[in-house]
């Protein structure tokens, strides 16, 4: 089947006209595949550099990455001013964590290591004020513009916010109809590096046994009407995701995009030269 994405085109990019930012629920609501990254360099020029290339996501890496929120914060301006929805990805399930990474603006929150729903339903709570969850409140937050969001912010977040299990674990696999009808949650997530490792597999994705686990998830996902999105590099596989009902995709990391883009150009520059080869 083929798939089209919701991107920018060459000429919007020249003509300045970007897509606009939209709320990560908004973007899982228009029922549209679409593409994203994670984000582990901390680079806000690689955020718009994807924006412009018709990305409609970033997931920052916090729980991988060297830098916390200090650098979140102008990642998260990075997205807003190219378009981009901007997730966090928080090392843990830890209220100080996501409550700042909230804080900061971020559009949703992905939670590593989700392995029972009773974690699930934690993860909302602590992505909900009062008295739908436990979030620590401030008004003077980016969040909040500083203040100028009012009173009617702490309700708005509440029904903003998208929170996101990530299932990453033999354990989560098997639980998984339990994670993906909890409540309050806006999609889920699966992790095929960590699952792969976990089962033994040293990180093999293309390992039968890690291909079955994904697919049988998206499909349980796509009969309950939950959104679920997936992280992939590999386009034949993806095609299958997405056949199967994958909403949208994380394409790898940045730093892993870098670095295949880099080994490309030496694999095309091989042998150049009139007489003595330069590479």
């Amino acid at each position: 089947m083929m798939y089209t994405f919701s991107r920018t085109t060459d000429d919007d990019t020249q003509q300045g006209r970007y897509n606009p930012v939209k709320l990560f629920k908004e973007l899982l609501a228009s029922k549209q595949p679409f593409i994203g990254s994670f984000i582990q360099s901390g680079s806000p020029e690689f955020l718009e550099a994807s924006a412009y290339a018709g990305f409609r996501f970033a997931a920052i890496d916090l729980e991988h990455a060297a830098y916390g929120t200090e650098t979140l914060i102008h990642l998260v301006r990075a997205g807003d001013a190219a378009g981009l929805s901007v997730l966090a990805r928080v090392p843990a399930l830890d209220a100080v964590w996501i409550k700042k990474s909230l804080d900061m603006g971020v559009s949703g929150i992905i939670v590593p290591n989700i392995d029972t729903a009773e974690q699930a339903e934690e993860a909302v709570r602590l992505c909900r004020f009062m008295p739908s969850g436990i979030r620590g409140a401030c008004p003077g937050v980016r969040a909040n513009h500083y203040g100028a969001g009012g009173p009617e912010y702490y309700e708005a977040a509440n029904r903003s916010v998208s929170v996101i299990p990530l299932i990453e674990s033999p354990v989560g696999v098997n639980n998984f109809d339990a994670i993906v009808r909890t409540e309050g949650i806006a999609s889920v997530f699966l992790g095929p590096v960590d699952l792969s490792v976990s089962m033994g597999l040293k990180g093999d994705l293309n390992a039968p046994e890690v291909k079955t686990a994904l697919l049988t998830m998206v499909r349980e996902a796509s009969r309950l009407g939950v959104p679920v999105g997936a992280l992939g590099m590999d386009p034949a596989f993806v095609a299958e995701l997405f056949d199967a009902g994958l909403d949208y995709l994380a394409y790898g990391i940045d730093t892993i995009l870098m670095y295949q883009k880099c080994r490309e150009i030496m694999a095309s520059l091989s042998g150049i030269g009139k007489d003595t080869p330069i590479f």
